[in-house]
């Protein structure tokens, strides 16, 4: 079995995508209705008539900022010097299948086996994809700290409840374990290994098949981390300015973000405050980012109807979360959910005529004999 075949073993399930997808519908179905309990919504006659439609077409490009920096930040890294080239419209690819992937998944970093796997298709080996993937997620998780730090520290004090200050504490503990284990695992993935080791044989599990299964599993996992390590060796020796880039188009991008909740809220007729409305955006999507459903789902209505209750009046509330979710989230998920189930469908027809091909050629082999 080649590398290649080995590292197909990524390509998510069919199955798995398809409770994840339920589950979104559920939870973001869950998370509307209680919002409409909470605070009712105008009629929808008047919000047609108080829209404000250059905001609205505002949206167009803010939403193709956000799709091309999402693409951009792996095209930066897979330009061909270092490791394979990927072109940016491919990068977008598997950026949109990350997105959907995410929505329907638990925790928003659900959705990176998509990307992995659409990446590996165009192909980045396993152990690059892990690597950029890493540093991506570390420079989002170290902006979103910084970030709401400097949020929760110019917003006014009186602004929330008393209990938001130890949910906020509870976010950085959270979000701050993580940075660590990554940054240690970029630093250190040969130490990250010999950790996993014990783990795997502390299994109880002692046939044949998965003692052979642990063997392959080891033999790959070692491999890929010295390729993991070698190329971020690399990176460090001959590119490492473009880790500060990374860190730059990663304020870009959630800045867009943050531009395309204001936007909504103006197309919708509000006039808010700008710095305020901004640094609740910041909060938001620091504290929703590791939220136990799929794509943040339920959790995210409900926290923007909470937080942005600050600075909308309670009847536009519930618009606001909904057309903000469908505009972030619900667009690009759409759009991802096409691409990768039609690159999982096109992925199953390679590997059965891969299979059939000997048999197919046999009677050809037969007849030349």
């Amino acid at each position: 079995m080649d590398n290649r075949s080995a590292e197909a073993n990524i390509l998510p399930s069919a199955k798995a995508i398809r409770r994840g997808v339920q589950g979104f519908i559920v939870f973001s179905g869950l998370g509307a209705i209680l919002g409409l309990v909470w605070k009712r919504p105008i009629g929808f006659e008047d919000l047609l008539r108080d829209l404000q439609w250059p905001f609205v077409f505002c949206l167009l490009p803010l939403l193709a900022i956000d799709f091309i920096l999402g693409g951009w930040r792996y095209a930066l890294f897979f330009d061909g010097k270092i490791l394979p080239r990927i072109s940016l419209w491919q990068c977008m690819r598997s950026n949109w299948a990350n997105i959907f992937l995410g929505a329907v998944t638990p925790f928003q970093t659900g959705g990176g086996p998509a990307q992995i796997y659409m990446l590996w298709r165009y192909g980045a080996k396993l152990s690059e994809v892990m690597l950029i993937s890493i540093v991506n997620l570390a420079a989002t998780l170290i902006f979103f700290m910084a970030s709401t730090i400097a949020a929760a520290l110019l917003l006014p004090s009186d602004l929330f409840g008393e209990n938001f200050t130890a949910l906020l504490h509870l976010s950085f503990w959270v979000i701050g374990s993580i940075v660590a284990a990554l940054l240690g695992l970029l630093l250190f993935p040969q130490t990250a290994l010999g950790l996993l080791r014990p783990l795997l044989n502390l299994l109880p599990i002692r046939s044949q098949k998965f003692l052979a299964l642990h063997e392959r599993l080891l033999e790959t996992l070692t491999r890929e981390t010295q390729r993991f390590r070698e190329a971020f060796r690399l990176i460090l020796r001959q590119r490492k300015w473009l880790l500060l880039v990374t860190v730059l188009a990663t304020q870009v991008l959630f800045t867009n973000k943050y531009l395309m909740g204001y936007v909504i809220a103006r197309a919708l007729g509000q006039e808010v405050p700008f710095g305020i409305f901004i640094g609740l955006q910041v909060i938001q999507l620091f504290m929703i980012y590791y939220a136990p459903t799929p794509g943040a789902s339920g959790v995210a209505e409900l926290s923007s109807v909470w937080l942005m209750s600050k600075v909308l009046p309670p009847q536009m509330l519930l618009i606001y979360a909904l057309l903000w979710r469908f505009v972030t989230t619900m667009v690009g998920a759409m759009i991802g959910g096409v691409i990768l189930l039609r690159e999982i469908k096109h992925f199953g027809k390679v590997e059965v005529e891969a299979a059939n091909a000997p048999a197919m050629l046999e009677p050809i082999a037969e007849a030349a004999a």
